[in-house]
């Protein structure tokens, strides 16, 4: 049988029931599927396959799950650190997100953020943020798995300046 991908040459980490770690790993994917995972002996030949990844020495895991993120927000970062949440929040980060989250925004702090989880081995995420057509577009770009929200907020925000209308808007989001 030849193999989509193997992916060799690293340390598996598996969430298996006894959370199993396999040195010097081979790792065989067959129609999006795993076929085989096993230790292999370093002279080995390598199975049949399309395509092959030597995962130099690294980590071979499932992608991490990241379950709370306001993606956009990369864009803030560093703004008022170590301040308590209120004052974080009602002093600086709202300021700013009023006077500077617009869709264009919303669109590149999200791939800035995606880039981020990438690198972190973070393969899909929930978000709820304001404008969240524009980070779902953003993340059609990047090709992560996401749940997305449109925040619900009780003051005006970004995208929706009436509260009354922030329910309706989510719900449009939905559907």
């Amino acid at each position: 049988m030849a193999y989509d991908l193997v992916i060799h040459n690293g340390t598996i980490v598996t969430v298996n029931a006894a959370f199993d770690i396999i040195p010097d790993g081979l790792l065989c994917i067959k129609a999006g599927q795993l076929q085989r995972i096993e230790s292999r002996s370093g002279d080995q030949t390598l199975p049949a396959t399309k395509d092959t990844l030597d995962a130099g020495g690294g980590l071979i895991m499932p992608g991490l799950v990241n379950t709370h993120t306001h993606l956009p927000m990369t864009l803030f970062r560093g703004l008022a650190d170590d301040l308590p949440l209120d004052a974080w929040l009602n002093e600086h980060i709202f300021p700013a997100e009023n006077a500077h989250i617009n869709p264009e925004n919303v669109r590149w702090g999200t791939l800035l953020a995606c880039v981020e989880m990438l690198l972190s081995g973070t393969t899909t995420c929930c978000d709820g943020y304001f404008l969240e057509d524009a980070v779902a577009a953003a993340f059609q770009e990047t090709g992560l798995r996401a749940i997305l929200g449109q925040g619900v907020i009780d003051f005006p925000a970004p995208g929706v300046p009436d509260p009354k209308e922030k329910i309706n808007i989510a719900r449009t989001f939905v559907t």
